[in-house]
């Protein structure tokens, strides 16, 4: 018998042959309310092959492939309150074994970090507990000044903030997976790109937890 972490219900655990292998932390009725990403090959997003969003990221030439887990709906809302805002970041491990399946190849991980005021009040950055569930090297080679918090901002403000990223350190010639919670309008991912491509960084892509819909 398990405890679920998401429900604390007690449930029976899969013996079927793909779960003999992975160490089950969720009950079949929580499992499924988490719905994988859609058809948007640049996003995820549910619909056309390249979203609306993606299409137009494009023509400005700030293609950006991301490669979230899941969509952000009900559940996974309740999730990031828990985790992010709670605190509680023991639910992480819901997604340990989806993480370290992400195929990283020659590349290095850097989580889109938190402010100093914001990582103060909150003390972990939810992109750095993500990206230390992968199997990948960590480069924290980004900083981010002070400035309102994301998850208060209408899409209008995300695309207008002006960018709030410095490179620390040399990533001329690395190849960089970006690693965050949840793609929203894509403009963090893509502010923190712009940063590293002036810094000289070869090829940047993502992973998020989840794709805002």
């Amino acid at each position: 018998m398990n405890r679920c972490l998401f429900c604390q219900e007690v449930y029976l655990p899969s013996w079927e042959l793909g779960n003999l292998w992975t160490r089950q932390v969720t009950c079949p009725t929580c499992k499924i309310k988490f719905v994988k990403r859609g058809e948007c090959v640049d996003c995820g997003k549910p619909g056309p092959v390249c979203c609306a969003d993606c299409a137009e990221w494009r023509r400005q030439g700030l293609t950006l492939q991301t490669a979230p887990l899941y969509l952000y709906n009900d559940a996974a809302k309740d999730f990031m309150h828990r985790f992010k805002f709670l605190g509680d970041t023991a639910l992480l491990e819901m997604f340990t074994d989806d993480l370290k399946k992400v195929k990283i190849k020659q590349a290095v991980l850097v989580p889109i970090p938190l402010s100093a005021e914001r990582l103060s009040d909150r003390r972990f950055n939810q992109a750095e507990l993500i990206a230390r569930r992968m199997r990948g090297k960590i480069v924290p080679c980004l900083s981010r000044l002070d400035g309102p918090e994301q998850s208060k901002a209408g899409r209008q403000a995300r695309l207008a903030r002006s960018n709030p990223f410095c490179v620390t350190s040399d990533v001329k010639g690395k190849n960089i997976v970006l690693i965050d919670d949840v793609y929203t309008t894509g403009a963090t991912l893509r502010q923190a790109m712009f940063r590293l491509k002036e810094a000289g960084a070869k090829e940047i892509s993502a992973v998020t937890l989840f794709r805002s819909v």
